[in-house]
């Protein structure tokens, strides 16, 4: 377990359901094609808030919605 926080280079497979799960609910939340360009941007986006330390799935998918809320507000102005 200790390995798992210091070693985000490699994600086990229970860290990539983790963010299989955050992935698919975003996804269906915004209405994206998980084939499509903004989709390949938001997989990277939640494994890298996944490696900065939001390992947890619920806080993993409030970080990722807030950063893409975030980006579409600042995006519009």
């Amino acid at each position: 377990m200790l390995r798992r926080r210091f070693n985000r280079t490699c994600l086990s497979p229970l860290d990539l359901a983790i963010c299989e799960r955050v992935f698919n609910q975003v996804c269906e939340d915004e209405n994206l094609d998980p084939l499509d360009l903004d989709a390949e941007i938001l997989a990277v986006m939640v494994v890298a808030i996944f490696r900065n330390a939001h390992t947890c799935e619920r806080e993993l998918l409030e970080a990722v919605r807030s950063r893409r809320q975030k980006a579409a507000g600042t995006g519009h102005s």
